[in-house]
């Protein structure tokens, strides 16, 4: 019977958090400002502000500032809103400007899970400046001969020249560039089992999620955007193992089969999601 790779295994499991976990430094309280002119709803904004701060040392002063306003949270959102569309603001910046104003226990509640995700990352990492230095893993593609860093790669000399390219070309070059890198199999361990390719998956995802946390707490303004293209070139070979390594018991491919049902990009990829099931609903190993 086939083994998890334990190379493979030791690269991408996700490392465990520490118990001691070093705070953070507080962010500072933001400016009071006028911004409606109404004194109920323009506090109403900053305690909202300060609320989706996610900082713990003023959450609780936030929250109980909140109590103390007179103002509805509802009415607090109809004289934003109107204020917004009085000053000219398109129908796409009211929505977006206004999106959960009227339920300030959802903004508490997504601040302490901020607050959770923010401090998972220090106790793993020690700050959020190291999750967004290279894994091992990312060394290790970096260190290949078929490692590309060319965002150019694969364009015509016209298509540099206009320094764009549009259509089917796109998705042309994706295909000629994965082809040619193999997924990094040159320098990273192999996959032995559905259960080593479900763990890397899961591994680059959870890094991914741990750096737009890391990101979003050092004031970048999108968090962290993506991971190199290299990454995602390696992610595509990982989903075509899914459709080819076949499950070693009828429990793996189960458990991977539930796993690929609950994966949202996995069942967006058309015939690629279609051979992942047909492979783990047929025969298995054992």
């Amino acid at each position: 019977m086939r083994k998890d790779n334990q190379e493979h295994k030791a690269l991408f499991s996700i490392p465990a958090a520490v118990a001691c976990v070093a705070p953070a430094n507080i962010k500072p309280l933001p400016e009071q400002r006028k911004i409606t002119g109404h004194k109920q709803t323009d506090a109403y904004l900053w305690v909202l502000e300060v609320i989706r701060l996610n900082e713990p040392a003023h959450l609780d002063a936030a929250e109980e500032a909140l109590q103390k306003l007179t103002i509805k949270p509802k009415d607090a959102e109809k004289r934003y809103r109107d204020w917004l569309m009085m000053n000219g603001a398109d129908p796409f910046q009211v929505a977006f400007g206004t999106i959960g104003m009227d339920k300030p226990a959802n903004a508490i509640k997504a601040s302490l899970e901020n607050i959770k995700k923010a401090a998972d990352v220090r106790a793993t990492f020690g700050s959020y400046e190291a999750v967004l230095e290279d894994v091992e893993a990312e060394r290790l593609i970096k260190s290949s001969p078929k490692f590309i860093d060319d965002y150019d790669w694969g364009w015509t000399a016209e298509e540099r020249e206009a320094e764009h390219i549009v259509g089917s070309r796109i998705f042309e070059i994706d295909d000629q560039r994965r082809a040619f890198v193999d997924g990094y199999r040159d320098v990273l361990p192999e996959p032995n089992t559905l259960s080593d390719v479900v763990r890397e998956l899961v591994y680059w995802e959870w890094l991914y999620k741990m750096r737009h946390t890391a990101g979003s707490e050092l004031g970048h303004e999108y968090g962290y955007l993506e991971h190199h293209k290299s990454v995602y070139d390696r992610e595509s070979y990982l989903e075509r193992l899914l459709a080819t390594i076949k499950p070693v018991t009828r429990t793996e491919a189960l458990e991977v089969c539930q796993w690929v049902l609950a994966n949202e990009r996995l069942n967006d990829l058309g015939d690629v999601t279609n051979a992942i099931i047909l492979n783990l609903v047929g025969e298995c190993e054992q």
